[in-house]
Protein backbone atom coordinates (compact mmCIF):
# COMPACT_ATOMS: atom_id res chain seq x y z
CA UNK A 1 0.00 0.00 0.00
CA UNK A 2 3.08 2.18 0.62
CA UNK A 3 4.22 2.13 -2.96
CA UNK A 4 0.69 2.48 -4.19
CA UNK A 5 0.00 6.16 -2.14
CA UNK A 6 2.62 8.17 -4.17
CA UNK A 7 1.46 6.87 -7.72
CA UNK A 8 -2.55 7.50 -6.29
CA UNK A 9 -2.11 10.54 -4.94
CA UNK A 10 0.35 11.62 -8.63
CA UNK A 11 -3.07 9.92 -10.74
CA UNK A 12 -5.36 12.17 -8.82
CA UNK A 13 -3.75 15.31 -9.26
CA UNK A 14 -2.86 14.74 -12.90
CA UNK A 15 -6.74 13.97 -13.57
CA UNK A 16 -8.29 17.02 -11.15
CA UNK A 17 -9.80 19.22 -13.07
CA UNK A 18 -9.23 22.67 -11.64
CA UNK A 19 -6.42 25.36 -11.05
CA UNK A 20 -4.28 23.14 -9.36
CA UNK A 21 -0.99 24.05 -11.06
CA UNK A 22 -1.59 27.24 -12.48
CA UNK A 23 -4.39 30.36 -12.25
CA UNK A 24 -6.39 31.51 -14.55
CA UNK A 25 -8.24 34.71 -15.33
CA UNK A 26 -9.87 36.25 -18.54
CA UNK A 27 -10.77 39.78 -18.72
CA UNK A 28 -14.34 40.15 -19.13
CA UNK A 29 -15.04 40.55 -22.84
CA UNK A 30 -16.53 44.13 -23.41
CA UNK A 31 -16.45 45.17 -20.01
CA UNK A 32 -17.70 48.24 -19.29
CA UNK A 33 -17.33 51.08 -16.59
CA UNK A 34 -19.44 53.98 -16.70
CA UNK A 35 -21.95 53.49 -13.38
CA UNK A 36 -21.52 52.48 -9.44
CA UNK A 37 -23.62 48.88 -10.58
CA UNK A 38 -20.72 48.23 -13.54
CA UNK A 39 -18.32 48.58 -11.27
CA UNK A 40 -20.00 46.82 -8.20
CA UNK A 41 -20.38 43.42 -11.36
CA UNK A 42 -16.32 43.28 -11.70
CA UNK A 43 -15.79 42.84 -7.75
CA UNK A 44 -14.75 39.27 -7.90
CA UNK A 45 -13.58 39.61 -11.39
CA UNK A 46 -11.13 41.86 -9.98
CA UNK A 47 -9.93 39.80 -7.44
CA UNK A 48 -9.18 37.02 -9.41
CA UNK A 49 -7.20 39.56 -11.47
CA UNK A 50 -5.33 40.94 -8.20
CA UNK A 51 -4.49 36.80 -7.43
CA UNK A 52 -3.38 36.25 -11.33
CA UNK A 53 -1.30 38.90 -11.41
CA UNK A 54 0.57 37.88 -8.01
CA UNK A 55 0.77 34.39 -9.29
CA UNK A 56 2.04 35.04 -12.61
CA UNK A 57 5.81 35.51 -12.99
CA UNK A 58 6.38 39.25 -14.22
CA UNK A 59 8.18 37.98 -17.37
CA UNK A 60 5.42 35.40 -18.31
CA UNK A 61 3.01 36.13 -20.46
CA UNK A 62 3.82 39.83 -20.51
CA UNK A 63 0.74 40.74 -23.49
CA UNK A 64 -1.73 38.86 -21.01
CA UNK A 65 0.05 40.57 -18.20
CA UNK A 66 -0.42 44.29 -19.71
CA UNK A 67 -4.29 43.42 -20.31
CA UNK A 68 -4.94 42.36 -17.16
CA UNK A 69 -3.18 45.20 -15.72
CA UNK A 70 -5.03 47.69 -17.62
CA UNK A 71 -8.40 45.96 -16.60
CA UNK A 72 -7.36 46.35 -12.91
CA UNK A 73 -6.31 49.54 -13.03
CA UNK A 74 -9.15 51.42 -15.33
CA UNK A 75 -11.20 49.57 -12.51
CA UNK A 76 -9.49 50.95 -9.67
CA UNK A 77 -8.91 54.32 -11.02
CA UNK A 78 -12.73 54.91 -11.72
CA UNK A 79 -14.01 52.38 -8.31
CA UNK A 80 -16.42 54.28 -6.10
CA UNK A 81 -15.28 51.81 -3.16
CA UNK A 82 -11.78 51.28 -3.82
CA UNK A 83 -8.74 54.04 -3.47
CA UNK A 84 -5.27 53.36 -4.03
CA UNK A 85 -3.00 56.19 -2.65
CA UNK A 86 0.11 56.22 -4.85
CA UNK A 87 3.65 58.26 -4.59
CA UNK A 88 6.66 57.99 -5.56
CA UNK A 89 8.06 55.36 -3.43
CA UNK A 90 5.41 53.25 -4.74
CA UNK A 91 5.86 54.08 -8.49
CA UNK A 92 9.37 53.74 -8.24
CA UNK A 93 9.48 50.13 -7.59
CA UNK A 94 8.02 49.74 -11.41
CA UNK A 95 11.58 51.13 -12.77
CA UNK A 96 13.31 48.07 -12.34
CA UNK A 97 10.60 46.15 -12.15
CA UNK A 98 7.72 46.92 -14.18
CA UNK A 99 4.33 45.97 -12.96
CA UNK A 100 5.05 45.91 -9.47
CA UNK A 101 2.81 49.42 -9.39
CA UNK A 102 -0.37 47.44 -10.81
CA UNK A 103 0.48 44.65 -8.12
CA UNK A 104 0.40 47.18 -5.56
CA UNK A 105 -3.16 48.59 -6.96
CA UNK A 106 -3.93 45.00 -7.15
CA UNK A 107 -3.51 44.32 -3.79
CA UNK A 108 -5.05 47.35 -2.19
CA UNK A 109 -7.86 46.57 -4.69
CA UNK A 110 -8.23 42.81 -3.37
CA UNK A 111 -7.12 43.86 0.29
CA UNK A 112 -10.66 46.32 0.07
CA UNK A 113 -12.90 43.37 -1.46
CA UNK A 114 -11.98 40.70 0.42
CA UNK A 115 -12.42 42.66 4.33
CA UNK A 116 -15.89 44.23 3.39
CA UNK A 117 -14.69 47.48 1.74
CA UNK A 118 -12.40 48.27 4.83
CA UNK A 119 -11.65 51.87 5.11
CA UNK A 120 -8.42 50.58 7.09
CA UNK A 121 -6.04 52.10 4.95
CA UNK A 122 -2.60 51.33 7.06
CA UNK A 123 -3.98 47.05 6.77
CA UNK A 124 -4.83 47.62 3.15
CA UNK A 125 -1.19 49.19 2.60
CA UNK A 126 0.47 46.37 4.66
CA UNK A 127 -1.53 43.70 2.01
CA UNK A 128 -0.45 45.48 -0.93
CA UNK A 129 2.92 45.72 0.13
CA UNK A 130 3.08 42.27 1.59
CA UNK A 131 1.98 40.51 -2.09
CA UNK A 132 4.83 42.78 -3.89
CA UNK A 133 7.46 41.42 -1.41
CA UNK A 134 5.97 37.73 -2.17
CA UNK A 135 6.35 38.55 -5.98
CA UNK A 136 9.37 40.22 -5.63
CA UNK A 137 11.11 36.83 -3.61
CA UNK A 138 9.68 34.43 -5.65
CA UNK A 139 12.97 36.03 -7.77
CA UNK A 140 10.53 34.87 -11.13
CA UNK A 141 11.34 37.42 -13.85
CA UNK A 142 12.81 39.83 -10.89
CA UNK A 143 15.58 42.28 -11.51
CA UNK A 144 17.47 43.24 -8.12
CA UNK A 145 16.38 46.33 -6.96
CA UNK A 146 17.74 48.33 -3.43
CA UNK A 147 14.64 49.95 -2.87
CA UNK A 148 12.91 47.31 -2.70
CA UNK A 149 15.47 45.08 -0.92
CA UNK A 150 14.86 47.65 2.05
CA UNK A 151 11.24 47.22 1.56
CA UNK A 152 11.98 43.34 2.54
CA UNK A 153 14.07 44.13 4.98
CA UNK A 154 11.16 45.62 6.63
CA UNK A 155 8.80 43.62 6.41
CA UNK A 156 11.66 40.38 7.32
CA UNK A 157 13.00 42.46 10.69
CA UNK A 158 8.90 43.30 11.43
CA UNK A 159 9.30 47.23 10.83
CA UNK A 160 6.48 47.41 7.78
CA UNK A 161 5.12 49.98 9.80
CA UNK A 162 8.09 52.16 10.35
CA UNK A 163 8.54 51.97 6.59
CA UNK A 164 4.53 52.90 5.57
CA UNK A 165 4.94 56.21 8.24
CA UNK A 166 8.52 57.31 6.21
CA UNK A 167 7.60 56.29 3.11
CA UNK A 168 4.10 55.88 2.12
CA UNK A 169 2.38 58.98 4.49
CA UNK A 170 -1.12 58.05 4.98
CA UNK A 171 -3.08 59.63 7.56
CA UNK A 172 -5.27 56.64 9.14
Amino acid sequence: MKKLFPVIIAALLLTYPGKTFSQTFEVPDGYTLNTKDDYAKYEKDIIAASKWLIATPLNEQQEKRKEVSKFLVTWVLGSPTVNCELNDNIINFDKKNPGMMALFMAGCARYVLENNYSKDMRAKHRAALGWMIEVYKSDKGIKKDKKMEKLVEANDAGKIDEWLAENLKVNN
